[in-house]
């Protein structure tokens, strides 16, 4: 048991759920001295979910600083600008990125790089291969915890437990250790569903020999698709169409779509760009992927020895493209804290925990809130709700400014800019 008095050396870490957040977590946390990391998963082979995922430059440079940049540009397909947009029914070219210059060195390729697109399976593999695999257990699904003299006891669902000095909970936007904190959130369906698929390049290109290179979006009200490249030389495809809350409900996450459903699609899309209707020609392996989303937490932290990271920490759900960043950033920024309330007090004990996660909690509260503040308008949009002028007039504003606070982020920066905060008050 680690108490304040103690000069124990190794501060014992227990990570539930190894998605992309636990898996990135893990990585982030070898920078931490005399921890020992253990994580846990609820499923007893990792999920091969092969969904179109977008990684912002935040993601990227994050990613990139856990397995190189080598390794993330083999498994994805980087985009300079917005993607191109075409008119949903003719084609037509509505909007083209400039191309940026062949003369540009690699480094300043980095400074104007929008999103690079991959799938989640790659993503995912890459962050595992960081993590030993001795430190995985899996088929372990914790359902509870108990904290008692700083110390957090973990309940899984096999009637084993675990004792640890540190609780992460990165188990998702349905988090059962989120629900004993937070019971109220319980995430809504969105009125919409979407509808990935990737698919083999030069497969489609046999028959469709004009596919566009890049990233196509094709817009119609309410009903959209995106076509793009994902790397590897694959290609991907994401429909997005309206859906009763009710029905996306019937769906589980990433279920095929079956038969009857791709006729719906074909049904839906036949008066669309002939091209969306060829590559659905070639559906095999259509996914189904409901979207949901909770509310804001009070604190990412509790107890002084439980956190939340990812979707746990924060149920956005596919939120603006960048939900996969959101956890990267969660995952360098508590492992700064970590590291620096370590170097504060020179051991592990209950309030350096404390106060590590304190500051966690502060560096990411300011950055999330906005992040809320934006889908709280987005929702509003989803769901036909009308806005006053007042909403409308600061919607304008908040445009305007543009999204490189969302999508170009840096942990680092928010979270010395917390601790400048804390020098001050302290003084």
């Amino acid at each position: 048991m680690l108490q304040d008095s103690d000069q124990t050396k190794t501060l014992r870490v227990a990570i539930i759920g190894v998605g992309l957040a636990g898996a990135a977590l893990a990585s982030f946390l070898k920078s931490v001295p005399d921890v020992e990391v253990q994580l846990y998963e609820r499923s007893k082979t990792h999920r091969k979910v092969g969904a179109w995922l977008g990684l912002t430059p935040t993601a990227q440079n994050l990613l990139e600083q856990i397995c190189g940049e080598e390794s993330v540009e083999a498994i994805s397909d980087c985009t300079y600008g917005k993607p191109v947009k075409r008119h949903w029914k003719t084609g037509e070219v509505l909007f083209q990125p400039e191309p940026i210059p062949d003369s540009l060195s690699r480094e300043e390729k980095k400074k104007v790089r929008a999103t690079a697109n991959t799938v989640r399976q790659d993503l995912h593999q890459i962050l595992l291969d960081r993590v030993p695999e001795e430190q995985i257990h899996m088929g372990k699904k914790a359902i509870d915890f108990l904290v008692h003299d700083g110390q957090v006891t973990v309940l899984f669902e096999d009637n084993s437990s675990i004792e640890v000095d540190l609780l992460i909970a990165s188990d998702g936007i349905n988090s059962k250790l989120r629900a004993k904190v937070y019971p109220q959130i319980k995430p809504k369906h969105l009125p919409t569903l979407e509808y990935i698929e990737t698919f083999d390049r030069a497969e489609l290109m046999k028959t469709i020999p004009d596919l566009p290179t890049g990233v196509t979006h094709f817009i119609n009200g309410d009903t959209l698709a995106f076509i793009g490249d994902v790397g590897c030389n694959r290609l991907g495809v994401i429909l997005c169409l309206p859906a009763d809350p009710r029905e996306a409900e019937n769906w589980g996450w990433a279920e095929g779509a079956g038969t009857r459903r791709l006729e719906y699609l074909r049904s839906v899309y036949k008066d669309w760009n002939p091209l969306i209707l060829h590559i659905l020609e070639h559906s095999k392996d259509m996914g189904v992927f409901p979207i949901s989303r909770g509310v804001w937490l009070d604190s990412l932290v509790t107890q002084g020895c439980v956190c939340f990271v990812g979707d746990s920490a924060h149920p956005t759900g596919a939120a603006l493209g960048a939900g996969c960043s959101f956890a990267f950033e969660d995952s360098q920024t508590l492992s700064l804290a970590l590291k620096h309330a370590y170097a504060k007090a020179r051991s592990w004990s209950p309030s350096t925990v404390s106060t590590a996660l304190n500051l966690y909690d502060t560096a990411r509260a300011s950055h999330l809130r906005k992040i809320f503040k934006l889908l709280e308008r987005e929702d509003m949009n989803f769901n036909g709700i009308l806005k006053d002028e007042a909403m409308l007039e600061e919607e304008r504003k908040e445009k305007a400014k543009g999204t490189a606070w969302l999508t170009n982020f840096d942990p680092e920066s928010e979270f010395a800019a917390v601790l400048g905060c804390e020098i001050v008050n302290e003084g």
